[in-house]
């Protein structure tokens, strides 16, 4: 026997309109998952003070939920400021990052218009099993939301080390062609840089904003 937990803690900026609406849909549920029956289809409708109208975020509530019978957060929620609210939303056991994602989504489409909202959560266990220790990151955009987790990161970055095989080090002693080294030499000894040849190049390289060039001898 093991339990089971998953964290997240994050906070967000808000029109106050977004925030409150965030606020009811939260209650919503809670009332939803505390008081009414569960099981019953008539719930996923709209809180008495908001119409039903297709752009109503609270038409079809119940669907964010994996169980629509059990419509639990998993966290905590706090809303602060006036014109611009800061949304704060914690738990410590079982977070629900598809709902909480899918929730903002419906709920601040205009300030999803100006930038995406993201966080990440872990999740662990009480006893030291294999493979049930990682996390992931979530990215709210006004259309949609995209998720990973640290297990299939680990994965893509496991056959990229497969099928790439890892690149030498530079080899010092070989001229970048558009940094020379006698370049260098001459600001070395005008005082001009302490760099060494390679952090100099690369220093130049950003300077310039370009792409590094090739470590390849130019033709004679």
């Amino acid at each position: 026997m093991a339990d089971h937990y998953v964290q997240a803690s994050f906070a967000f900026t808000c029109t106050a309109g977004e925030g409150a609406l965030i606020e009811e849909a939260w209650q919503h549920a809670s009332d939803l998952l505390g008081d009414l029956p569960r099981g019953n289809r008539a719930l996923n409708s709209s809180p008495p003070s908001c119409p039903t109208d297709l752009a109503n975020p609270f038409n079809g509530l119940l669907e964010i939920f994996d169980d629509p019978d059990f419509p639990h957060f998993g966290a905590e929620i706090e809303i602060a400021g006036a014109a611009e609210c800061i949304v704060a939303i914690y738990g410590t056991t079982d977070f629900q990052p598809g709902s909480i994602a899918e929730l903002i989504r419906r709920c601040c489409q205009e300030s999803l218009q100006t930038a995406p909202v993201g966080f990440d959560w872990s999740y662990g266990c009480s006893r030291p099993r294999r493979d049930v220790f990682g996390g992931g990151w979530c990215a709210i955009f006004a259309d949609h939301v995209e998720f990973a987790s640290t297990q299939e990161e680990l994965a893509r970055r496991l056959v990229r080390s497969a099928v790439t095989p890892p690149m030498e080090p530079p080899d010092p002693w070989i001229d970048y062609p558009h940094y020379p080294s006698a370049d260098w030499q001459t600001e070395v000894a005008n005082g001009d840089t302490r760099l060494g040849y390679l952090d100099w190049v690369l220093a130049r390289t950003e300077a310039d904003r370009s792409v590094p060039p090739s470590m390849e001898v130019p033709s004679a």
